[in-house]
């Protein structure tokens, strides 16, 4: 397990509104918390109706879900007694200005090994107290938890997508994966689709076809695939096979997409838990691969958005080994 700090980046305004400084030379970094073992994921959302958005961090080795109130990042604990959370999803699904969170917890990447709860914590009142805890379900591996308006409602889902399905033994991993989703309220397992294979590590809700409606982007041993809700149905449909290699060092890991001032493009870390950074750009129908960098190591995460506000969105790749 490894033992992170929690930290804020902050930019400065000054230096965001000048246009001749690099990106990296406008944020500083604050540290808030450290000794998270096994730290995870981070959250932002405004957990006590404050207008500022707090923090709330994953750790798999602590038995507690902590959260740091902005300004001063005094630190909270939601729940505890848990054990190995993995991944958490925020929204307000009463309408009562405070978010619930979604949490899946009881991970682990060996099927057999891995209850894979999920639950949904809503506060009691006061969002600096202990929030009270309901499982959901339990699906082995439940790894990536997203909220999504997959029909244009406005009245989002939690989607849920396993790291693995139920005969996937390493390294191959070759099995099914169930992607499953739950309308609020019910909390009702709902299936999507079973078609992925292999590892499944990467899921971003994005307006694919412009219609204000989210599609679901997957990233897996098979590639990255568009999930589409429309007139009841599910439709998922290729936009490209990811890394070349052959099995199961194919396909892709993570993946985000961005936007070029008029244009789209996908970012990916390829392989899984790879080394590199795939941009695609569309030429016709056709997703164009290029390599941008190769040198990260165990890729975890990837993000995008315009940080100098050129209306180019940046990328930015979190490694867990490397510098």
């Amino acid at each position: 397990m490894r033992s992170v700090l929690v930290a804020v980046i902050v930019a400065s305004a000054a230096l965001a509104a000048t246009q001749n400084n690099s990106i990296s030379d406008r944020f500083s970094a604050h540290t808030i918390d450290t000794g998270l073992t096994g730290g995870y994921q981070v959250v932002v959302a405004d957990l006590n109706r404050d207008r500022k958005p707090d923090i709330i961090a994953i750790a798999s080795g602590l038995k507690e879900i902590r959260w740091y109130e902005n300004p001063g990042w005094q630190r909270h604990v939601l729940v505890s007694g848990i054990n190995q959370p993995i991944n958490a999803a925020v929204e307000d699904v009463d309408g009562d200005g405070i978010p619930e969170i979604a949490l899946a917890h009881e991970f682990s990447n060996v099927y057999a090994q891995s209850a894979g709860v999920v639950s949904i914590l809503t506060h009691q009142g006061d969002p600096a107290g202990p929030w009270s805890i309901k499982e959901i379900d339990r699906v082995p591996t439940s790894h990536r938890l997203r909220f999504a308006d997959i029909d244009g409602s406005g009245r989002k889902v939690l989607v849920n997508f396993p790291l693995v399905g139920a005969q996937a033994v390493a390294p191959d991993y070759r099995a099914h994966v169930p992607f499953l989703m739950y309308r609020p309220g019910a909390w009702a397992r709902e299936l999507i689709t079973d078609a992925d294979e292999g590892v499944v590590h990467g899921i971003f809700p994005t307006d694919w076809s412009g219609d204000r409606r989210d599609a679901l982007l997957s990233a897996s041993f098979r590639g990255v695939y568009v999930l589409q809700f429309d007139k009841g149905r599910w439709t998922r449909t290729l936009l490209t096979s990811g890394n070349p290699d052959s099995w199961p060092k194919s396909g892709s890991s993570d993946v985000v997409a961005g936007r070029l001032a008029a244009d789209r493009f996908l970012a990916t870390i390829e392989p899984w838990h790879g080394n590199r950074v795939v941009v695609y750009r569309q030429d016709q129908a056709v997703w164009r691969r290029h390599v941008i960098d190769e040198s990260i190591a165990d890729g975890h995460t990837i993000v995008s958005a315009d940080f100098d506000r050129d209306g180019l969105d940046e990328i930015i790749v979190g490694e867990r080994q490397g510098k």
